[in-house]
């Protein structure tokens, strides 16, 4: 049984858009080092630690400020669940939201995420399916709903088994989006 839910954290003033990637960067929750020109990042991550009551741990911030073109998601499109971040996995580039470092079925992380537009669906409830091997879940579309799309400046606590999708943007859109994944429970 999944129990997809999600927090609102609050208000949040996210970095100058500059047209930056980084997936995935590693740090200590209880003295968080942003990755080099990431550094006016640390602090709305730590702010957003705070709201959702992460003191400790390691935790891994993806930014991805990026220009979207028509018909195109920022992020992975199709309702899915996102995986147990491997570092071990990651000897490869990551060019786009196609990819498949997140080993599942293996424990799944909590995400915070907070956006300048508008872009990501959740879909809140009980399902009682599992995910496929890569996170999909559009297996149970007809029992998801509408979902409710995420505000943009508002940081969000997603559970680790919520199900969630990006949203494909129908002209061209400059987004910033913000994640920070960890163990739940750390």
């Amino acid at each position: 049984m999944l129990d997809s839910h999600y927090t609102e954290l609050g208000p949040v003033t996210l970095s100058a858009f500059k047209n930056r990637q980084f997936y995935m960067h590693s740090f200590d929750v209880a003295r968080p080092v942003m990755a080099d020109g990431f550094e006016d990042y640390e602090a709305v991550v730590s702010e957003l630690c705070r709201k959702a009551g992460l003191v400790s741990g390691v935790a891994h911030m993806t930014v991805d400020e990026k220009f979207v073109e028509p018909g195109m998601s920022q992020r992975r499109p199709g309702a899915h669940l996102d995986g147990c971040f491997m570092p071990s996995a990651m000897a490869w580039q990551h060019p786009s939201w196609l990819h498949y470092c997140n080993a599942l079925p293996v424990e799944r992380m909590a995400i915070i995420t907070a956006a300048s537009v508008p872009g990501c669906i959740v879909y809140p409830g009980k399902f009682d399916a599992a995910p496929k091997n890569d996170g999909d879940m559009e297996h149970i579309r007809d029992q998801l709903g509408d979902g409710e799309l995420l505000p943009a400046f508002t940081g969000f606590l997603l559970s680790p088994d919520c199900v969630h999708e990006s949203v494909r943007f129908p002209e061209p859109t400059q987004r910033t989006f913000l994640r920070i994944a960890f163990k739940a429970g750390d």
